[in-house]
């Protein structure tokens, strides 16, 4: 590995980071993070490199009753995509917005720019995304950023308020995790780099 070019940083923010792991949604209760917490997560977010500073990241946030009709919306788009989906795997779609006392909407506004592709847009969200985990990891919060198929369905993309050319990249369930929340084991950093020599 490269010796770092910078001095390192802060201990406890290393270590919030290598701790960081997601929580299965069923593993998160109440309290969800307030506003003020949530702010700073989204502050985090908004900190993710931005080629052109075109800030495409989103944030939705679903709570309360409103994850009911997140869950009927979530029905609906299977049965568009599966007619003959029995009621039981409906109730499945129906129920999963309920596993987490908020679940976040995270998206990518797409802009057509004649340097900055979307791909480029859709990672700055993506890194985004992670920032925000990983703000609220350090806060002591859970969260589980899963995906499905209705995220390409652009009638919950409407639903939800998202502009057409808006990108849906994944559903973040966010609480307060239990006491014996997982820790996996990470692999060695060396499996993942390696230094480049000309030929």
């Amino acid at each position: 590995m490269p010796d770092a070019p910078f001095p390192p940083a802060p201990p406890e923010a290393l270590r919030a980071l290598l701790a960081r792991a997601s929580v299965p949604p069923r593993q998160l209760h109440d309290p969800a993070p307030d506003a003020a917490a949530l702010s700073q997560a989204v502050a985090a977010a908004a900190c993710a490199p931005d080629h052109g500073g075109l800030r495409p990241w989103r944030f939705l946030g679903i709570r309360g009753q409103a994850r009911a009709a997140l869950g009927a919306l979530l029905a609906e788009s299977m049965l568009k995509r599966d007619p003959t989906a029995p009621e039981a795997r409906l109730d499945l779609e129906r129920a999963k917005p309920l596993r987490a006392p908020l679940v976040v909407a995270a998206g990518a506004a797409i802009r057509a720019h004649p340097k900055i592709p979307a791909w480029e847009q859709e990672a700055s969200a993506a890194a985004g995304i992670m920032n925000f985990l990983n703000a609220l990891d350090a806060m002591g919060f859970g969260c589980c950023w899963l995906s499905s198929p209705a995220l390409q369905d652009p009638e919950i993309k409407t639903a939800l308020g998202f502009a057409e050319t808006d990108r849906l990249l994944g559903w973040i369930y966010v609480g307060t995790p239990e006491a014996e929340r997982p820790r996996p084991q990470r692999p060695a950093p060396e499996g993942f780099w390696r230094d480049w020599q000309p030929a």
